[in-house]
């Protein structure tokens, strides 16, 4: 196995167990159970604001890489833009649950979307296979947070 099939393999992995704690905190809002003796609700939410701030970091990583001066200051920017977006995420708390999940929700799929139309100059090195994974992954995480704010609802 080649190093870059061995990434490719670790980077799945990690992706696909990330929606974990996702998927369970969905699964308890909807049996209206706690987990950790918390609300599953906050779980998501503090969770979604972790990895919403970390997808936004990543951003700033291949803004430094680039060479396109325009497309990097929007990197940049996009990158803090998240960061804040999941701060007010978790700022907004519990008493404003709705508005902090559409926020993450709306930030998610922004990161998407520039993953996929900048994807010839950010990501030409993963190519189509990673595009498509990282829209599946987007796609679980965001129906999670509609069944979460449907379940708040």
């Amino acid at each position: 196995m080649t190093d870059t099939m061995r990434n490719a393999a670790v980077i799945n992995c990690l992706g696909y167990a990330g929606l974990i704690p996702f998927l369970a905190a969905a699964w308890a809002m909807l049996s209206d159970r706690t987990l950790f003796q918390s609300s599953p609700a906050l779980i998501f939410l503090t969770y979604s604001a972790i990895i919403l701030s970390f997808l936004g970091g990543t951003l700033w990583g291949k803004a430094r890489e680039l060479a396109d001066g325009y497309l990097s200051a929007g990197l940049l920017l996009l990158s803090n833009m998240l960061a804040l977006s999941a701060w007010i995420t978790l700022l907004l708390g519990e008493t404003f649950m709705v508005p902090g999940l559409l926020i993450a929700l709306i930030g998610y799929a922004i990161l998407c979307a520039v993953e996929w139309f900048s994807a010839s100059k950010v990501l030409n090195y993963v190519g189509e296979p990673y595009l498509r994974f990282r829209l599946t992954l987007t796609s679980v995480v965001c129906l999670a947070h509609a069944v979460v704010i449907y379940a708040v609802l």
